[in-house]
């Protein structure tokens, strides 16, 4: 029987726990720090940045295709997970139907670069800057401010808390 998408992601994380590796304790460095889609450049979720082995560019077998590469045979796929709201009808005890949203896991397999041919990494201009959105960082500012806690910048999308 296939393993579930629940018993991959813990075996992933149990995995790395074993190997001495805390998978959520991560420096925050923004999109080009960690593992992204090449197609949409944008960052994976945090549960998918633990999932994954390599910071940089990850797409699907079809999407690297769609570029012009190729993955190379025998590379080994990992997974990046997903919820899919899923409508499900229910018939009530007075015959009365009612549809629930059940949030479903998914996944899709995918592939670093590092495992593809015929396609050139994209440099740090080829993506997308995050234009911060200000009454996000207003928000921020304002609890670090009430918290008293000290953002240090080191440079470029890289900081810490003191």
């Amino acid at each position: 029987m296939a393993k579930s998408v629940y018993e991959m992601v813990t075996e992933r994380i149990i995995n790395q726990l074993e190997k001495g590796i805390v998978p959520w304790r991560k420096p925050w460095t923004g999109i080009k720090g960690g593992a992204y889609n090449r197609i949409s450049k944008k960052s994976y979720s945090l549960l998918n940045q633990m999932l994954l082995k390599h910071e940089g560019e990850y797409a699907t077998y079809n999407q690297w295709e769609s570029l012009g590469g190729h993955v190379r045979k025998g590379e080994k796929s990992e997974i990046v997970v997903f919820w899919k709201i899923q409508p499900i009808e229910e018939t009530k005890e007075d015959g009365t139907k009612e549809t629930k949203q059940v949030p479903i896991l998914r996944y899709f397999n995918v592939f670093h670069i590092s495992q593809v041919e015929g396609v050139e990494p994209l440099t740090k201009d080829d993506l997308k800057s995050i234009e911060p959105i200000e009454k996000a960082e207003n928000v921020l500012h304002d609890y670090w401010s009430r918290e008293g806690i000290e953002v240090k910048h080191i440079g470029g999308d890289e900081a810490y808390f003191i």
